[in-house]
């Protein structure tokens, strides 16, 4: 039916019968009863994903499930039908109770919020005539009960609590700064977990309101009070003062559901695991501003490469083992208010260890309301980003954007992308999958171009001198109305929402557009603060002993792999943007000099007892032919725009001359990074 009426035919009409339904009875839960085949159907107006899955290895079933949460985003998982059929004798039916007792322990395991077993008997009729060879049944024809029958009575009387698992000690931290207003609903629900083996800590940050009053409230907290120091140093007091092997992190203004410490722990699936996370909604009845800010970019959403694999987790509710953050040093001090988590994150991986995700490991976090407030915290967040930036540039694109090798995951905005569906030969796939587009082209055109187009804007007044210099501030503002359209299309209200629903959508991509301008002014004004206070310098043993042709020699005893590692720190510290090279490269480390121009730091053990160093020129051969390609064209429309021909040339030679002068500047004050 998918394949001769299309996909968009099908999914209306089910859109449509919910709407009817949602007439008749507006307090109705609501659901179809899809299969994995027509998986990509958008059925966003559902109350609750469903899906009938017969998979009978557990790894695949585990895994997807796993996908099937993805899917739902924001909403439950109910599996409609799962199961085997009985086979002949009493081998047979005693196959089908084990296959089900894996089954219902995975889904359990995966937080799946129901499931309904295919069936209850082997009595099938349709159109008056009896079905045979149908032998799903817990109970034979006859009502006579199959071993089956046990298994699944057995295990819906069981909770994740009864899971044959080994439960690690778990340690909750809660860091807080003046947060009376969020903290008791926060310590209500943590305090209530029945966790066999929970504490729960809360690091008074020298709050200045009731915060230590409402945790003396609540005697199973343990209050930590230090004076005012940032998050960073919070969450290190909370973790070294932590009595359990994993310690989980949740913010004052968000909750965890009954069953969360129990999935992070299971996120924790295999040794190499070092940490893990899971999602973080706003709760229902949060106020419609705050459901327009979790819907806007910026906030602290969980970053995937793999379906229950992560790259980043946000700090709200996040959870490593006790060893890794000593492992890695604990939060970098330095972030006072964010930040920290990208950063304890990618040093975890640099070590080797991985992050899971678990998406039954489930927080509510209250957003911040109103623009104003909303706009102030990406404030601060473009401070932290500088930070984590100059201490992680390779992960950073020249534009200063996170260059993210996962996915950007927020369950409540709808992906504006091209779904490519794999149907298969005559439709013959089984498990047919929507392969989607990388996630951060859009995102990329909202943080680097809505800048450029706000400077563009501002041109505006140059076209007194020639009518051809407004035409840069016609193109920005048409981009900018455009791509205002596109986040109108693509804000998802509330689905309870009946009114307002254009104006939410409207408030939605006015946060789009002006969270990129806040981020890229706080980003930018703080990016030297961040490099000045990156690292501690040392002196060099000896000083420059000689300089030729921009070639510095100095007498080294170290290994040059410090040495250059050394150098990279000191670049870093000078405003350099110096990247580690992957080893395919056949240079210490690369240097970005000026937009066109990039540089090559290389070092040499010749002669013995000496080092020499040198950085080598290279042109970024595209974005220069680009750069021509604009003078030309500028040219055509007005001799007078000929003078962006200069822009490409100015690059060039800035950057020749910084490779040139740079390491003899850099070594003859004897300063390297330690």
């Amino acid at each position: 039916m998918l394949r001769w009426y299309g996909t968009r035919p099908i999914a209306d009409a089910i859109r449509g019968l919910v709407e009817v339904a949602r007439d008749e009875d507006p307090e109705q839960l609501l659901t179809y009863a899809n299969y994995p085949t027509a998986e990509y159907l958008p059925l966003e107006s559902l109350d609750f994903l469903m899906f009938n899955v017969f998979l009978e290895r557990q790894r695949d079933f585990r895994r997807y499930l796993t996908r099937l949460h993805h899917l739902a985003g924001d909403r439950p998982l109910v599996l409609g039908e799962l199961g085997i059929p009985a086979g002949d004798g009493a081998d047979g039916e005693r196959q089908q109770a084990e296959a089900l007792d894996w089954q219902l322990e995975t889904a359990l395991e995966r937080g799946v919020a129901g499931t309904c077993v295919f069936s209850w008997t082997d009595e099938w009729w349709v159109g008056g005539e009896r079905v045979e060879g149908w032998p799903f049944g817990l109970t034979r024809a006859n009502r006579s009960p199959r071993p089956a029958l046990e298994t699944v009575t057995r295990w819906n009387q069981r909770t994740v609590r009864d899971l044959d698992f080994d439960w690690p000690r778990v340690s909750v931290v809660i860091c807080a700064h003046n947060s009376a207003d969020t903290l008791d609903e926060c310590l209500a629900h943590t305090c209530a977990l029945d966790y066999p083996s929970l504490e729960v800590i809360l690091v008074d940050d020298g709050s200045r309101d009731a915060t230590a009053e409402i945790a003396r409230r609540y005697l199973r907290a343990r209050l930590l009070r230090i004076p005012h120091s940032g998050l960073a140093i919070a969450r290190n007091e909370g973790f070294r003062a932590a009595r359990g092997d994993l310690i989980a992190y949740l913010d004052a203004d968000a909750y965890p559901t009954p069953e969360w410490p129990y999935y992070l722990a299971l996120a924790m699936d295999r040794p190499d695991v070092g940490g893990a996370g899971g999602p973080n909604l706003p709760p229902d009845d949060d106020p419609a501003g705050a459901q327009v800010v979790a819907r806007s970019p910026g906030g602290p959403v969980h970053v995937l490469t793999d379906d229950d694999r992560a790259e980043h987790v946000p700090g709200c509710n996040m959870a490593f083992w006790k060893l890794v953050l000593s492992e890695v040093g604990g939060f970098d001090p330095v972030y006072a208010a964010a930040g920290d988590d990208v950063d304890l994150c990618w040093k975890a991986l640099a070590r080797d260890w991985k992050i899971g995700f678990h998406p039954a490991a489930l927080v509510w976090h209250h957003r911040r309301s109103g623009l104003r407030e909303y706009l102030r915290q990406q404030r601060t967040y473009g401070r932290s980003e500088a930070l984590v930036e100059a201490r992680h540039p390779e992960r950073f694109t020249p534009a200063g954007t996170a260059r993210w090798r996962g996915r950007i995951y927020n369950s409540l905005t709808a992906p504006l992308r091209q779904q490519r569906i794999y149907r298969g030969a005559y439709g013959a796939a089984a498990y047919q999958s929507v392969y989607h587009a990388e996630g951060h082209a859009l995102d990329l055109v909202h943080q680097v171009g809505v800048p450029i187009a706000a400077l563009l804007v501002l041109t505006a007044p140059l076209a007194a001198l020639s009518g051809w210099l407004a035409a840069p501030a016609l193109v920005a503002i048409a981009f900018l109305a455009v791509l205002g359209g596109i986040d109108v299309a693509k804000a998802q209200p509330p689905r309870d929402m009946s009114r307002g629903r254009l104006r939410f959508r409207a408030s939605v991509a006015v946060h789009h557009l002006l969270q990129p301008l806040v981020r890229w002014w706080a980003r930018n004004r703080h990016r030297q603060p961040a490099l000045r206070g990156l690292a501690s310098r040392q002196a060099l043993p000896t000083p420059v002993q000689r300089v030729r042709g921009g070639i510095v020699v100095v007498p080294e005893d170290r290994p040059r792999s410090e040495l250059a590692a050394a150098l990279v720190g000191t670049l870093r510290c000078r405003g350099i943007r110096a990247m580690h090279p992957s080893g395919w490269e056949d240079c210490d480390a690369s240097l970005a000099l000026s937009p066109l121009v990039r540089g090559e730091l290389q070092t040499s053990s010749h002669p013995e007892g000496f080092v020499q160093i040198r950085i080598r020129p290279r042109p970024r051969p595209r974005l220069l032919a680009a750069g021509l390609v604009a003078g030309l064209v500028a040219t055509a429309f007005s001799p007078v725009l000929a003078v962006v021909f200069m822009l490409p040339a100015a690059s060039l030679a800035q950057g020749a001359i910084r490779a040139r002068r740079l390491p003899a500047r850099m070594l003859a004050k004897g300063e390297t990074s330690s």
